[in-house]
């Protein structure tokens, strides 16, 4: 049994965590650009977090269900249904078979991650079953979803699906999930730490100054390659710059016209652009929502201020996981 995708939106592509640690034969990273996300939508449907969930972007696909399945919706704001239920995010349902999920209002929405309950039937490489587009290996034949496209579920139900199964029956979703407050920690804010890096040193102290006083915009130049941003251009240094430079994601490159990028989990493994600095780790999955038109703010930070931000946030998600395992621990009760 499987999924069907009537209509496969903008951009609709299956990914994990991605493959990291392999840069250095050419392979890109990959993976879900707003990774937590997409681990948050698979602990709702009692997944592990490895599992693939659907990435779409902007304009969401429509998706028909031949048989039941245990479904979680995250990622930014949204309003979806099938014929006979509205779905909210960041909570666990059971769609029936026949039902079609359509999104509406999604203007303002960056990316959603779709899981079900069980796992997707996708092609896998190098430990991961992301989506590598420069090579077209790994998720649904190596591509985007087209329209038409039908996908296989593997149905790899635990004890715990099984049981979520008999609890929704009747009433199609449970009477908890993640409170949009909660998640606000995380993505509401237009700030953003910059860490510098060897590349800073070639750029001006006005030119780093204007960098930070500048509110940037989200571009419609944007993809899972980088995201090129709307605002003050900046110069920098090109003369005895190393002809290629290793880059990672959340590396802000500025191109010859003085346009910053932030390149992202598609990104090329080495870089020809100066380098003003690096996007905090915990940053990113924030900077994956952020649509077209969204302004920007940079603030640099040193290594030590981040690391204790790490720390902050790594104890946040904690509890935030926590949290759904004993709310999912008590669903296991009923």
């Amino acid at each position: 049994m499987s999924i069907i995708i009537e209509n496969s939106g903008l951009f609709s592509s299956f990914q994990d965590f991605g493959r990291d640690g392999y840069e250095h034969d050419a392979v890109i990273p990959g993976g879900a650009l707003d990774d937590l996300a997409h681990e948050i939508a698979n602990r709702l449907v009692a997944n592990d977090k490895n599992e693939a969930t659907l990435e779409m972007t902007h304009k969401m696909a429509t998706i028909r269900f031949t048989e039941p399945a245990l479904i979680a919706l995250t990622g930014g704001n949204f309003k979806a249904e099938t014929q006979n239920i509205k779905v909210y995010p960041n909570k666990l349902y059971l769609i029936e078979k026949g039902e079609v999920l359509k999104f509406k209002e999604t203007s303002r929405t960056s990316r959603v991650y779709l899981a079900i309950g069980g796992g997707f039937k996708l092609d896998r490489w190098l430990d991961s079953t992301s989506t590598d587009f420069n090579v077209k290996i790994g998720g649904f034949r190596g591509r985007k979803l087209e329209n038409g496209d039908e996908v296989e579920l593997k149905r790899d139900y635990s004890k715990r699906h099984i049981k979520l199964f008999e609890n929704l029956a009747k009433t199609r979703t449970t009477d908890w999930g993640i409170d949009g407050y909660a998640l606000s920690f995380n993505y509401i804010s237009d700030v953003f730490h910059v860490v510098k890096n060897k590349g800073t040193e070639d750029f001006k102290k006005d030119a780093i100054q204007r960098f930070t006083l500048t509110d940037y915009k989200v571009s419609s130049k944007t993809n899972r390659v980088g995201m090129l941003l709307d605002g003050q251009k900046i110069k920098a240094y090109y003369d005895d710059m190393p002809a290629h430079q290793s880059v990672k994601k959340g590396t802000i490159q500025v191109k010859r016209d003085g346009t910053p990028i932030v390149l992202l989990n598609d990104h090329y493994t080495l870089g020809s652009y100066p380098q003003i600095g690096t996007i905090a780790s915990y940053h990113l999955t924030k900077l994956a929502q952020k649509p077209q038109g969204s302004k920007l703010k940079f603030q640099f930070i040193d290594i030590e201020t981040a690391e204790k931000n790490l720390i902050k946030y790594s104890n946040w998600l904690n509890q935030l996981f926590h949290g759904i395992e004993y709310r999912m621990q008590l669903e296991m009760m009923k």
